[in-house]
């Protein structure tokens, strides 16, 4: 059973909690654009499992066919607390592969991109995890049910979720036995020394046993990121900018062994001599982090624009059965345009403006051509027309103040 669509209202009351407690504490690690995107991915992530159609169900079929052993039984509680342990175990050398091996660190780096570390980080997903299944195939062969393993797996991100967080300090003894905050701060981090390490889910043991484990020190406050920023509120470039630099890099590479060993090195490999095409320059300073200037009037109006999108999110995430593939398939498409455009408005860019409109004008015609109801149709068309007022507003009032700040000058 997945678990993770039924957990999502307790992940945002957690984060309104957090946000809270940071306010009263005088320590907020929240910011507007950070946390539209790593929810934008989020989304994203979850709205693309809906249409891609892909070839792992096939591969279980065959598994289960071929080389299961007996059938485990699902009501034994041992079957569920092996199947948990073990998955753990899959799930360290999954993740410690995502960070060692750059053809799968190109899915998962967008869990590492945002600069802050609050709940929302632990909902920034990648859209491109084209691999995890592996792991999932020795429980099948072994007769692990399907619907334990899945359950598990759910579990497991579950629990993942609370360790994303700047408020919480040690545990002591806990630190020896579960993966916990300061732990997974450490994870987040890029320091040299807090590079690659605790790549633990649940448990913090396989770290220890299989040496990859980093202490969270006093003497050296986590700054978190990657060494390479982003630099962008674009949730399509986060997904694929280290798959369209990897691209680039084994055209160049000199010699066939050369092209074929690069995504199978660890990431930044190059050979001897070889310049890589990567435009992003390590950070130089730890603590700083992007943050593009945006008018607060744009900010509020993107964040209201964002939550409409979280909204229709979810209810074609909960009704994608009945809506049917191909309206499916549009809503996600939309929703994906939505994304994308929020982040053009959290980076200030010129285009924003233009694409907005288009935006509106889709979901409004969108409506109509497809025969919704009339009710629908008519509240779809007035929240295109508000937002079109509003946007054009903002911008008109932006140049205006401009100017007349320059005119003051």
């Amino acid at each position: 059973m997945d678990l993770i669509l039924y957990a999502i209202p307790f992940f945002f009351l957690l984060m309104f909690m957090e946000l809270a407690y940071g306010f009263l504490r005088g320590r907020n690690t929240y910011r507007i654009n950070d946390t539209i995107n790593s929810l934008s991915m989020g989304s994203l992530s979850r709205l693309q499992a809906l249409v891609i159609l892909g070839f792992s169900g096939g591969i279980y079929e065959f598994v289960v066919s071929h080389y299961q052993l007996q059938q485990l039984p699902d009501d034994a509680l041992w079957v569920w607390i092996s199947c948990f342990v073990l998955y753990d175990l899959a799930y360290y050398w999954k993740h410690r592969l995502g960070h060692e091996v750059a053809l799968f660190w190109g899915s998962h780096v967008a869990h590492h991109q945002s600069e802050d570390f609050n709940l929302s980080t632990a909902l920034r997903q990648t859209s491109i995890d084209f691999y995890g299944f592996l792991f999932y195939l020795p429980f099948f062969a072994l007769g692990f049910p399907a619907e334990i393993l899945f359950t598990v797996v759910s579990l497991n991100l579950i629990y993942q979720f609370w360790v994303h967080t700047e408020h919480v300090p040690k545990l002591g003894a806990l630190e020896w036995i579960f993966v916990t905050p300061s732990n997974h701060r450490v994870h987040h981090g890029r320091n040299s020394i807090y590079v690659d390490k605790n790549y633990g889910g649940v448990f913090i043991l396989w770290d220890r046993l299989f040496g990859s484990f980093q202490e969270e020190l006093d003497t050296e406050p986590v700054s978190f990121g990657l060494r390479k920023p982003l630099n962008s509120w674009n949730p399509l470039w986060a997904n694929i900018h280290v798959y369209w630099r990897l691209l680039q890099d084994c055209f160049s590479a000199p010699g066939l062994l050369n092209k074929l060993l690069l995504p199978f090195k660890p990431p930044g490999w190059l050979p001897a001599g070889m310049q890589t095409k990567c435009q992003g320059r390590r950070v130089e300073d730890l603590y700083s982090k992007f943050d593009p200037v945006v008018s607060p009037a744009e900010s509020c109006y993107t964040l209201g624009q964002f939550i409409v999108t979280v909204g229709l999110s979810l209810y074609v995430l909960l009704n994608a059965s009945t809506l049917g593939y191909t309206l499916t398939a549009m809503a996600v498409g939309y929703l994906t345009l939505s994304l994308y455009v929020h982040g053009l408005w959290l980076e200030n860019r010129a285009s924003a403006l233009f694409a907005e409109l288009l935006r509106v004008a889709v979901l409004a015609g969108g409506f109509f051509a497809l025969g919704f109801p009339y009710l629908h149709s008519t509240i779809a068309l007035f929240y295109a027309l508000a937002s079109a007022v509003l946007a054009l507003g903002l911008k008109r009032n932006l140049r205006f103040s401009s100017g007349a700040t320059q005119n003051s000058l």
